[in-house]
């Protein structure tokens, strides 16, 4: 007997393969592509930043000293021997000697006033000395330490005479021109003492018209 279409059991029709599975795999594969693509540009941001810190920190700290070179084994810094003593004293002398001739050259002017009675001009001899004495003064210490005590000597003979000789013949003072006398002649004696040494000193080298006389 035919069955009635009522009780016809329902159809089943077969599902389109893929329909929904595909469905639920594209959503699944493209939340897996934008996670991955956010973790790359997350490693590519911290690798800028990284390499951006390591940059800054590297030009900010200081360069450390560079080591001196080691020596090899065995090896020393010897020091230089000292020049010899007349090379010294010829490298004073070019410099002091403009100074010390001009103190010669006022000490003679002094005497020559003195010696013809000229009052006046022996004392503005003995006020133009003081400059003289002063820049003479200017360069001791020489390398020789006797010819710093003869020259010493003899300026500090020079600027007691001065002082003498400029109140004696302002004041007429015979006492003090005779000071004044004999304080410039202890000068003139410590100053031939002091070119003496000189000599010496410049003894080793060839003998040079230029070198000091008193």
């Amino acid at each position: 007997m035919a069955t009635s279409s009522r009780h016809r059991a329902p159809e089943h029709y077969p599902r389109k393969a893929g329909t929904n599975l595909l469905g639920k795999q594209g959503r699944s594969q493209r939340h897996e592509l934008v996670t991955a693509a956010g973790w790359v540009v997350l490693l590519v941001v911290i690798s800028v930043l990284s390499a951006w810190a390591h940059h800054s920190l590297s030009a900010a700290r200081p360069a450390a000293p560079s080591a001196p070179a080691a020596l090899p084994a065995g090896a020393f810094d010897p020091q230089l021997p000292p020049l010899p003593m007349s090379m010294q004293m010829r490298a004073w002398l070019n410099i002091a000697e403009p100074s010390l001739i001009a103190l010669v050259n006022a000490r003679d002017n002094i005497v020559a006033a003195a010696a013809q009675g000229d009052v006046a001009g022996t004392g503005a001899a003995c006020r133009a000395a003081a400059d003289p004495v002063a820049n003479t003064q200017q360069h001791l210490p020489s390398p020789d330490a006797a010819l710093n005590a003869a020259l010493q000597q003899a300026l500090t003979s020079y600027r007691a005479g001065i002082r003498y000789c400029i109140s004696g013949t302002q004041n007429q003072d015979g006492e003090d021109i005779g000071q004044a006398t004999a304080d410039i002649g202890q000068g003139n004696t410590d100053l031939q003492a002091a070119v003496d040494i000189l000599e010496g000193d410049l003894s080793s080298d060839a003998p040079d018209p230029g070198v000091l006389t008193v």
